[in-house]
């Protein structure tokens, strides 16, 4: 064996490629001819110490056939390609699982190849992610929610700032009426950039006046929310770029989110009032929570 290969300093693998036939020469003469150990070569080529001594074992550095590149995968590269296109297509295909989707594609090979071929592409099967990373697009939203006001009396001690003197003094004396005079108010409204909507004071109809389906549709929806996503629309549209507003409802059931034939739903899809998507679970950070938070503190403040 003749020393006619230097060995080379760029030698760079990347697993799953072929080591090229100037590295293996390379490493036959080190170890050949100038006694470098194996340990030495795993070192300075970090390949692992099978790999150094089948490369040691070669009759030759090269392929006899060295067209031959074996049996060709049942996933072909392109093959790879359409199935992740046809992942990236809607949020339904995205949750599609392995079997369905070999299945769906009527694909010649096996669930595990399928599963190898695609998490060679960094394709894996992840929790998804319960929220929306945007930016402007919050401007779009009219966020919108319903709130119950407790008025007639207190219904825990409160603690204020005074002195030893000012004990019987008017601010801080916490007025109490019998719960028998508390009276609930209920109400709903909507905010969104640069717009807020009328106070809208509704009635329940149901068990303990809780507020129904029938109750949302005939005394917000049907009577108000139409000019008040139109007079929203006036100024997404001079938002840049123009955009439509998205109506923003929590997962209360009065607003039938759970099925498509409740009388909401049905007012929703006839005049194409589009929802915001969000997680049932998300957390709820609506703005609008803190507007309510200010209300009842001063109706909780007010002397009686």
């Amino acid at each position: 064996m003749a020393l006619n290969t230097p060995p080379s300093l760029d030698f760079k693998h990347q697993k799953g490629f072929e080591i090229p036939t100037k590295h293996k020469e390379a490493i036959r003469q080190l170890h050949w001819l100038s006694k470098v150990p194996v340990c030495a070569l795993m070192v300075r080529y970090k390949l692992g110490d099978t790999t150094i001594r089948k490369i040691l074992g070669y009759l030759a550095p090269e392929r006899r056939r060295p067209n031959r590149t074996g049996p060709s995968f049942l996933l072909s590269n392109a093959k790879v390609d359409k199935i992740i296109l046809y992942y990236a297509e809607s949020w339904e295909n995205r949750i599609i699982q392995w079997p369905k989707l070999r299945e769906e594609l009527n694909l010649k090979c096996s669930v595990e190849t399928l599963v190898c071929r695609l998490n060679e592409r960094g394709y894996y099967q992840c929790v998804a992610i319960a929220h929306i990373f945007w930016t402007m697009e919050w401007l779009k939203v009219l966020w919108s929610d319903e709130v119950t006001f407790l008025v007639g009396g207190q219904s825990a001690k409160q603690r204020v700032t005074r002195n030893s003197q000012e004990r019987q003094c008017l601010t801080c004396i916490q007025y109490q009426l019998h719960r028998g005079h508390i009276t609930s108010v209920s109400a709903w409204g909507a905010i969104g950039y640069g717009y807020k909507s009328p106070l809208i004071f509704v009635h329940g109809t149901g068990k303990k006046e809780a507020l129904k389906q029938v109750d949302y549709l005939s005394q917000v929806l049907k009577p108000h929310i139409r000019p008040i996503l139109e007079a929203f629309a006036a100024i997404t549209h001079l938002l840049r770029p123009c955009v439509e507003p998205l109506f923003m409802e929590d997962g209360n059931p009065v607003h039938g989110h759970k099925s498509q034939a409740n009388c909401c739903q049905r007012f929703r899809t006839l005049y194409g009032i589009i929802l915001m998507p969000h997680p049932g679970s998300s957390p709820d950070m609506n703005p609008i929570e803190k507007c309510w938070r200010r209300i009842k503190q001063a109706i909780h403040r007010r002397v009686h």
